[in-house]
Order: C-alpha cells, then sequence, then structure tokens
C-alpha cells in the first residue's frame, strides 16, 4: 500500500510538472479580405490593436503603423499579431484604422477616415499554454463609402470588421 501512494504521489508531481504554470497563452490574430469590384488597390494604415480582459482595461497588442493591400489579402490572410496574453477571458478586440487610399480606374484617392476606432466585441478565451487564432474579415465592399459632390468625388472609410473564425 505504501509503494502505491508512493507512486501515485510520483506520478502526480511528474503531471503537475509537465503542465504550464505561468497562466500565459499564445494569441494570434489574422486579416483577411474578400473581393470588391472597381478598385485596383485599396490600402489601410492600422496604428494600434487592443485586446480587452474581461472586467479590465484595455492592453495594447500592436502598436506602430503598418500598412496592409487589402486587394493581396483576397482568398488568403496575414498574421498581423503573434503575441502571448495572460489566461483569461477577453471580450473585445479593437483596431485604430488611421488612414486609407483607393485606386480606381487608374486614379488614386485618399480616404477620410470619420472615426478611427473599430470595435469588434467578440468573448475568447486565452487558455495555459494554448494557442487561439481569431481571423478577421475587413469588409472592404461595406466600409468604402464614394460622396459625390459636383464635379468632385471623395471617398469615406467607414471600416466594417467581423470574426470571420476562431481556432
Amino acid at each position: 500500500m505504501r509503494k502505491l501512494i508512493l507512486f501515485a504521489f510520483t506520478v502526480i508531481l511528474l503531471l503537475w510538472g509537465c503542465t504550464s504554470s505561468d497562466g500565459t497563452g499564445n494569441f494570434k490574430l489574422y486579416l483577411t479580405d474578400q473581393p470588391i469590384d472597381d478598385a485596383e488597390e485599396i490600402w489601410v494604415t492600422i496604428s494600434e490593436i487592443n485586446v480587452q480582459k474581461e472586467e479590465e482595461g484595455f492592453l495594447t497588442i500592436s502598436s506602430g503603423e503598418k500598412t496592409y493591400d487589402l486587394l493581396v489579402l483576397r482568398d488568403t490572410e496575414e498574421k498581423i499579431v503573434d503575441i502571448t496574453l495572460e489566461v483569461g477571458t477577453y471580450t473585445q478586440i479593437r483596431l485604430v484604422v488611421v488612414s486609407g487610399r483607393i485606386v480606381i480606374a487608374g486614379e488614386s484617392h485618399d480616404m477620410t477616415v470619420p472615426s478611427s476606432e473599430v470595435k469588434i466585441p467578440f468573448v475568447f478565451n486565452i487558455l495555459a499554454g494554448g494557442a487561439t487564432e481569431i481571423h478577421l474579415d475587413f469588409e472592404a465592399e461595406h466600409s468604402i463609402h464614394a460622396v459625390y459632390a459636383g464635379q468632385s468625388e471623395e471617398y469615406i472609410l467607414r471600416p466594417v470588421i467581423r470574426v470571420k473564425s476562431i481556432r
């Protein structure tokens, strides 16, 4: 009986030593886009990405401007974040989109971005030693609006981004 207890205690210690005790998990965020008619190029610049942990403030997980060509992301995706996060439940992803440019019929147009913060309410969990991947779809077709004033044409970017999948 004593040997059985000693064996069980040893197995428990070994299993406990193999589990992750640092309370973190891996988080990856990907960006993709669906095709849009007429546009030859669509460029957006994201300056910051934040996540909100349940009952806590926002945590910046990426900063510094990075520009993405959305048309290149058709039928593919780009990893925009690969970071270690604390274990827990997160309730929102927030992207700060600071500028955009669209090329139509060979003509380049800067896009006005009236509200740069894109809030994506979405609950996801980070598990100890686990990996969480979220795939975002930047819906350019619903995000870009042409405004005509007389002879001039202005483009407005109101980003529509949705969670496409989670793994």
